[in-house]
């Protein structure tokens, strides 16, 4: 039997619930537009190399994929958006030069 104090209690909790999630996920993108955002908008191979915490030769390898965004009009320039992006949606590409 639902009491409409019990039912007030079950929806003051999931207010907390929900307001703690809200908090969550705000500092996590917080937390992640400052690790991208903190990158100029133009990379080079020494700042892929810190982003993916490889060697140079393994960002090497990485680049030449076809599919890795490039910049091309500036040689060995990447544009940092795009490759945070990429980075997101091919994590299956990235192992297999990861392994």
């Amino acid at each position: 039997m639902n009491t409409p104090l019990l039912q007030e209690l079950n929806e003051q909790y999931l207010i907390q619930k929900f307001e703690l999630l809200i908090k969550q996920a705000y500092q996590q993108g917080v937390s992640d537009g400052k690790s991208e955002l903190a990158y100029p908008p133009v990379l080079t191979k020494e700042h892929l190399v810190e982003i993916l915490q490889v060697k140079k030769p393994t960002v090497d390898k990485i680049i030449k994929d076809y599919s890795f965004p490039r910049l091309k009009t500036i040689q060995a320039r990447y544009p940092r958006d795009a490759v945070f992006a990429w980075i997101e949606s091919n994590t299956s590409v990235l192992d297999k030069y990861l392994s």
